[in-house]
C-alpha cells in the first residue's frame, strides 16, 4: 500500500530520537470503548495488545455488560476495566451533540447513574475494575467531574487536552482516534494521525504541555474494519518497545 511509505514516519522518528537523546520517555496508553461482551473482535484486540506487551484500558458499558466479557478477560491480566457511562444513551437536547451525562438532566440523576455503573462493574469484575469514568461521546456537563469524585471515581478519560479546571479529579485523556467518524467511518489517514502524534510529542518535549501527560490512542473494536485493524497493527509495530516510549497500565497514570 503506497500510503504506508516509511517516509510518513520520518517526522515521528526524528521526534522520538530527540526524546531518546534527552534520556526521556513519553507515556502512551490504549483505550478501547463500547465493550459489552466476548467476541472475535475483542479477542483480536486483546491478543494484539498481549503480543505487543501493551496494557489495555477497556471502557465497558455497564447496563449492557454480559458475563461472557468477564470470561473473555480472565486470561488477560493486562486488561483493565473502565466505566463507560451507564447505558450509552443520548439525553442531549434536540439538535445538540450526543451526550449521556449532559446538563439536560439533573446532577443528582447523573451522579446516581455514575454510581450505579461503578457498582455494577465492580460486582462483575472486582479488582479488574479501575474507577475511571469514560463519558460516552467524550463529553459531559461541567459539574460532572466533582460529582464523579463524590461518587468514588479517581479519574476521567475524554478526548483531547484536559480542561484547565479539572474538578478535583485526575484526567487521563485520549488524543489519537483511529476512526474517521465524520467521513468514511473507516481508518483515518495515516499522515493526519502521525501529524497529531508528532505534535503531541513535541509539545510535551518543549514544555507547552505537561510532559507527564500520557498520549492516548482510542479504538472501538466492535466497529473495526480491516483498514482500522491494519492501522492499529502498524502503529503498534512501530511504537511498542521503542526506547523513547513506555506503556504503563492505566491505573498507574492516575495523578491529580
Amino acid at each position: 500500500m503506497s500510503g504506508w511509505s516509511p517516509t510518513n514516519w520520518s517526522a515521528v522518528d526524528d521526534e522520538l530520537a530527540r526524546w531518546t537523546g534527552l534520556g526521556r520517555r513519553c507515556a502512551l496508553w490504549l483505550r478501547d470503548d463500547d465493550a459489552v461482551a466476548a467476541s472475535p473482535q475483542l479477542d483480536r484486540l486483546l491478543n494484539r495488545c498481549a503480543r505487543s506487551g501493551i496494557p489495555l484500558g477497556l471502557a465497558v458499558i455497564p447496563a449492557e455488560a454480559e458475563r461472557s466479557l468477564v470470561d473473555a478477560l480472565a486470561e488477560q491480566p493486562d486488561a483493565t476495566v473502565l466505566v463507560h457511562g451507564w447505558a450509552h444513551a443520548d439525553h442531549a437536547a434536540p439538535g445538540a451533540k450526543k451526550c449521556e451525562f449532559g446538563p439536560e438532566r439533573s446532577a443528582d440523576i447523573r451522579q446516581a447513574e455514575a454510581e450505579r455503573g461503578l457498582s455494577a462493574l465492580r460486582g462483575l469484575f472486582g479488582d479488574r475494575l479501575f474507577p475511571l469514568f469514560v463519558p460516552p461521546w467524550n463529553r459531559m456537563a461541567a459539574d460532572m467531574p466533582g460529582r464523579l469524585a463524590a461518587a468514588g471515581y479517581r479519574a476521567v478519560s475524554a478526548f483531547g487536552a484536559p480542561p484547565r479546571e479539572r474538578g478535583g479529579i485526575a484526567w487521563i485523556n485520549t488524543h489519537l482516534d483511529l476512526i474517521d467518524w465524520r467521513g468514511s467511518r473507516s481508518a483515518v489517514p495515516l499522515d493526519a494521525l502521525l501529524d497529531t502524534l508528532c505534535r503531541e510529542l513535541r509539545e510535551r518535549r518543549e514544555g507547552r504541555r505537561d510532559p507527564h501527560e500520557p498520549i492516548g490512542l482510542l479504538t472501538h473494536h466492535r466497529v473495526h474494519d480491516q483498514a482500522i485493524w491494519d492501522l492499529l497493527d502498524r502503529l503498534l509495530d512501530r511504537l511498542a518497545g521503542h526506547p523513547a516510549l513506555e506503556w504503563p497500565a492505566v491505573g498507574t497514570l492516575c495523578q491529580s
